[in-house]
This record gives C-alpha cells, structure tokens and sequence, in this order.
C-alpha cells in the first residue's frame, strides 16, 4: 500500500473547524496537528506536535515530505492591530518556510468578503488579506476557502441560539430579519479542505451550505427543533448595534459588533460550490440528529460568528 501523503493542520483538530476539516483529512491522509496543547479527539489519531505558531517556521524538519499544510488559525475576537499582527506575520514565514522546503500545496479556511468599512479598517481583516494576497502569489498551489456560518455540535452560532431559545420566551429580531446566510456543515467544510487537496477546486472557493435562508426564517427552524415558539422583538438596526456593544462592554460575547454588522450586511447567503462528490448535510437534517451528535441536545456555548 502506498504511503499516505503529509499533511501539516495548524491550528488542531479540536475546534469548530477544525474537528471537521481533520475528520475528513483522516480519510486519505496522515495528520500532523501543530498547536500548544494535546486535545483527546486527536490521541492516536495523529502525529501531534506541541508548539507556538510563531516558532513553527523555526523548525524546518517539520515541512520536509510534507504534501500539504492546512491553516485554521485565526482568532476570532476582535481586538488592537497588536493582537492580530504578530500571527499574520509567523504565518508570512510559515510561508516561506513552505517555499524553501518544497511544499506542494496550502490551504488556508479564510473569511468571505466582509462589509468594505469593515474590511479596511478592522485588523481582523486587514491583517489577513495581505498574508492571503501573498499567498496566492507565492507560487505554491493555494486554496482560500471562505465559509458562510458554520454548524457542528459546539458550533458559535446555531447551538448559542438553540439554548437562547430554550431559555427565553423573547428573543431579538434586528431590524427586517431578511438578511441572508447559507450555514455549512463543519464535516462539509472538511470536505472541501479534502477537495482542495486533489486540486478539485479553483484558488478561492466561497463554501456556503446547501439552504440559503433569511435570519427569520433561520429563527423558525429552531424554534421548530427545540419545540418552542419565541416572541420575536423588533429592534432597529441601530438599537440593535448598541446593544451588542453593551453586551461586549460587560464581558458577553454571544456576538460582536463587527460580526453584527457583517450580518446585516446580507452578504453570507452564497450557494455552494459545484459538482461534489456527496451533498452537503442540511441545517434541518443536522438537528434532526443526522451527520453530528443532535444539535438539538444542545450546549450552552459561547460566541457567535458568521464565519467561524
């Protein structure tokens, strides 16, 4: 039997994302899992490598016969320039180290494009548009895979919804509630990392679920999957900011402000890619208990992203 390809996920595979990218990987290929501490969905799985993303480029041992390297890392909190610019630049010499050492492939989960105010001034984003810019001219074979809201069990959004629901009678309806997202499944998102390691995608790829819904129509699914009809208040856009802002200034972050803003921008409900190899799992199918443990069992998580 042949031996399986190498390849390099930074970031692990205990994460939103990252659970689902290494599940898929694992299929075909033999994983390196690069991060700081030992995670018990990996032991016996894969080859971990304990570590700093800022030393990884410091040690080239690690990228030699490597087909490929697979980044996750990113930090969702927002935060000043100083947060964000030493890992866009450890991932600048990541980079490089992948050039000098003869890597053949990086696939990097990116973010679909946000609002232009937000893209020019947040360094959320402004630290990692450069770093994917250098990336597609680096000369290696890139992937940028952008995601719309992703679902999974300890997911930062659907599962942070369901136990608002259950909870609360009442529950926020910012401003006409017809802004889009298209939710994908975590496992899908895998698929698409494994996709792009067979060079069956095109350089940047939006990965969006297979249902493009309205965030109301969003809230009707899992007031149906958790068996309660909630109270929707309407709250102007406006309103709805300062609120969030509030919540953030008190230490509560189920959403942050430029995640509010990305969401009302109605720019996360794109289709999926093209010509799969399997269809995606429907949100609907999800809190069924199909795909993943049933979401509608619920935790009581934290965060909210569109994209994470």
């Amino acid at each position: 039997m042949a031996e399986r390809k190498r390849v390099l996920l930074l970031g692990g595979g205990g994460g939103v994302v990252g659970s689902g990218v290494l599940e898929e990987l694992l299929r075909e290929y033999s994983v390196i899992s690069y991060h700081r501490t030992p995670l018990a969905n990996e032991s016996g799985r894969v080859t971990f490598v304990p570590g700093d993303l800022r030393q990884l480029p410091d040690r080239p041992e690690l990228f030699r016969q490597l087909h490929a390297v697979v980044n996750v890392v990113w930090y969702r909190e927002p935060g000043p320039d100083g947060r964000f610019a030493p890992v866009a630049d450890a991932l600048h010499r990541v980079l490089g180290r992948c050039v000098e050492e003869g890597v053949e492939r990086f696939v990097q989960i990116s973010l679909p494009p946000g609002p232009p105010a937000l893209e020019a001034k947040l360094p959320y984003f402004t630290r990692r548009r450069p770093f994917e810019r250098t990336l597609l001219s680096s000369g290696l074979k890139v992937n940028l895979l952008q995601p719309s809201a992703v679902f999974a069990p300890r997911d930062r959004l659907i599962q942070v919804m369901l136990a608002l629901l259950r909870r609360h009678r009442y529950f926020p309806l910012f401003g006409s509630g017809e802004y889009h997202l298209a939710p994908i499944w975590h496992r899908d998102l895998g698929l698409l990392v494994a996709e792009a390691l067979a060079g069956h995608l095109p350089p940047v790829t939006l990965a969006g679920g297979p249902d493009r819904m309205t965030y109301r129509e969003l809230l009707g699914l899992l007031a149906r999957a958790v068996g309660r009809e909630p109270h929707l208040v309407r709250v102007s856009p406006r309103m709805g900011r300062w609120a969030v802002q509030a919540f953030n200034a008190v230490g509560w972050h189920v959403l942050y402000t430029y995640e509010y803003d990305w969401l009302l921008s109605d720019t996360l409900g794109f289709p999926p890619p093209p010509d799969l190899p399997r269809p995606f799992l429907r949100l609907e199918e999800f809190l069924q208990g199909k795909g993943d443990a049933p979401a509608t069992e619920g935790w009581e998580g934290r965060g909210a992203s569109p994209a994470s």
